[in-house]
């Protein structure tokens, strides 16, 4: 292979490396311990090894963070050496496991990097789960109890309203169905671009694919511990930033009009499309129970399932988002843009040959 031939052409194809990662998720804000095991065919001097968090979607890859492990180490032909670590997980670092699911759309992974003096490689993608942070858990788990479901879960590389990080985690989900209403294509998609966790949470709120700039909210530390010890003060403040996203729906354009409306078939809308039809779309907020589905959902399990719902009781609540847009994907010869691949690696690391 390409890879073995670079690797000993840098001196260190007399060297395997094996990371290996804790079998049990992480935490964003935490730290991630394990261990490199190197074993030497042939004398080796290594100048440094590092870690390379990254996450990558359909985007591509985007290095989240790095950490230097361990250098200066020599290995005599046959030798064994193992070098435990533990560094710190970004606040940023997205999470892909909420409430012991894992969720499709984005995979987190760590690159081992080994340098000798003639230079340096990176070894093979292992996985790595993280679990969301006391903070995300919350906003959550009150999109749950308001009866929104998960639609999608994104990563968007580059600096996000002037915020100096690598990748913002983007869940997008849908709005609650109120009252009286059935499911159907007349109801919003919302989007929560979430920075930060425990620590510091900002939350750009927006309608997906919505006109107009972002709703930006800065929650401290001591917000946070505020709203989780306050009786209803995760519910009114996720709802409030519902409401004021959910006004922008007025301001949308009309069917056929923007972007890519030549291409869009009539009488449907498409996953670029949120709006259409939204006019008979009525929240008035939330009132202290939860809606259609969060009711479902609470009956079944908790507001917890209730946000994931849009995975688990489906069919439970009539599923008549995915068809809609499935037919307009289908018409414009697409695939449904909307239902990402849920399949994920086991955690842990695979033995590479360096």
């Amino acid at each position: 292979m390409v890879f073995k031939k670079l690797l000993a052409s840098l001196g260190l194809g007399g060297v395997d490396v094996d990371t290996v990662l804790p079998p049990h998720p992480a935490t964003a804000g935490g730290h991630l311990g394990g261990q490199v095991n190197l074993r030497a065919k042939s004398d080796t001097d290594i100048a440094a090894i590092n870690l390379y968090l990254v996450a990558s979607g359909p985007a591509g890859e985007v290095e989240l963070a790095r950490f230097p492990v361990a250098g200066g180490i020599h290995l005599a032909a046959g030798s064994q050496q193992q070098v435990p670590f533990s560094v710190p997980l970004p606040d940023y670092t997205p999470f892909t496991v909420l409430y012991g699911q894992n969720l499709p759309g984005i995979r987190l992974g760590v690159r081992t990097e080994v340098a000798v003096a003639s230079g340096s490689a990176k070894g093979d993608f292992d996985p790595l789960g993280v679990e969301a942070a006391e903070a995300h858990q919350r906003v959550m788990d009150t999109l749950g109890l308001i009866g929104c479901r998960f639609a999608r879960n994104e990563l968007r590389p580059g600096q996000l309203s002037g915020l100096p990080v690598a990748a913002a985690q983007a869940i997008t989900f849908w709005a609650p169905v109120p009252d009286g209403q059935r499911p159907g294509p007349h109801i919003p998609q919302l989007t929560f671009t979430l920075i930060g966790g425990n620590a510091g949470l900002t939350v750009l709120a927006e309608l997906a694919a919505g006109p107009g700039t972002p709703d930006r909210y800065v929650l401290s530390a001591d917000d946070i511990t505020r709203l989780s010890n306050t009786e209803g003060g995760w519910s009114g403040e996720v709802d409030r930033w519902l409401v004021n996203a959910l006004v922008k729906l007025n301001q949308a354009p009309a069917a056929g009009v923007g972007a890519g409306a030549f291409l869009q078939q009539q009488g449907h809308h498409g996953h670029g499309h949120a709006h259409h039809g939204h006019h008979n779309y009525k929240y008035s907020g939330y009132h202290g129970k939860p809606s259609m589905a969060g009711a479902l959902a609470v009956g079944v399990g908790g507001a917890a399932l209730g946000f994931l719902g849009g995975m688990m009781i489906g069919d439970m609540i009539g599923d008549a988002f995915e068809p809609d847009i499935a037919d307009a994907a289908s018409a414009a010869g697409f695939e449904d843009p909307g239902i990402a691949d849920a399949g994920f690696e086991d955690f842990g690391g695979d033995f590479g040959e360096f």
